[in-house]
């Protein structure tokens, strides 16, 4: 923790911690985090509302829905395929 703090101390960073799921994660790792007041953000995700209110108690949280099936599987081919998804051959792939 010491080492984080002082690796981005005076720095500029963004930081993303994904799927938090309790506040004590939270109250474990944000003193890792100088606040130098240049600009610098941490964003957090969380399933748990409960959780994300916690985290920032002045901001309302943005909620999302889990993607369907479909949708999941039309992300992983773009990702993986880029706009095309011809591009992603079934024989090739082996889906």
């Amino acid at each position: 923790a010491e080492q984080l703090y002082k690796s981005l101390k005076g720095r500029r960073y963004l930081i993303v911690m994904d799927d938090v799921w309790n506040a004590e994660a939270w109250n474990d790792v944000r003193r890792c985090f100088p606040n130098d007041n240049n600009g610098s953000r941490v964003m957090v995700t969380s399933r748990i509302l409960k959780v994300a209110r916690f985290i920032s108690p002045l901001n309302a949280p943005h909620v999302m829905r889990f993607l369907t099936v479909d949708e999941s599987w039309k992300l992983l081919q773009e990702k993986l395929c880029g706009l095309d998804s011809r591009l992603c051959c079934d024989d090739e792939m082996g889906w």
